[in-house]
């Protein structure tokens, strides 16, 4: 997983001994949560899936539509509310990886070192829709 990290401008003022005048200030208590790193997970959404029907698989996001991949993540990660079969299948190459068990409540790498901007989607072994939290 990717992280964001703080600006280097700010770095270079607490390595530089600035960090003292950047704690004495007013608000100095209360900012460093605000200047904390965000987490690729950190970023995660809500997801649904559409289900299946016969022998084709449900997915996300609905037919015919691609979620991209964004510089959050250099992973597409998943948490799902069941547990789940699941694979990443991508527009550029017309294919899809693995198939890997995504354990319910627990993150699980589907597809890792994925470029920014591309595109994909998820696919669930089964008809049955699934439900969770994505990160990308």
């Amino acid at each position: 997983m990717r992280m964001r990290i703080l600006p280097l401008a700010m770095t270079a003022v607490l390595l530089g001994g600035g960090v003292a005048a950047a704690t004495t200030g007013s608000a100095g208590a209360s900012e460093p949560a605000a200047h904390a790193a965000v987490s690729c997970l950190g970023t995660a959404k809500n997801y649904s899936g559409t289900p299946g029907s016969g022998s084709s698989n449900a997915h996300w996001p609905g037919t015919g539509k691609w979620a991209y991949t964004t510089a959050n993540c250099a992973d597409v990660n998943l948490k799902t509310n069941y547990t789940r079969t699941v694979r990443v299948c991508f527009k550029a190459t017309g294919g899809c990886n693995a198939w890997k068990s995504a354990k319910k409540g627990v993150w699980k790498v589907i597809a890792s070192g994925v470029k920014d901007g591309s595109g994909f989607y998820v696919q669930f072994k089964g008809v049955n829709a699934s439900t969770g939290k994505i990160a990308y």
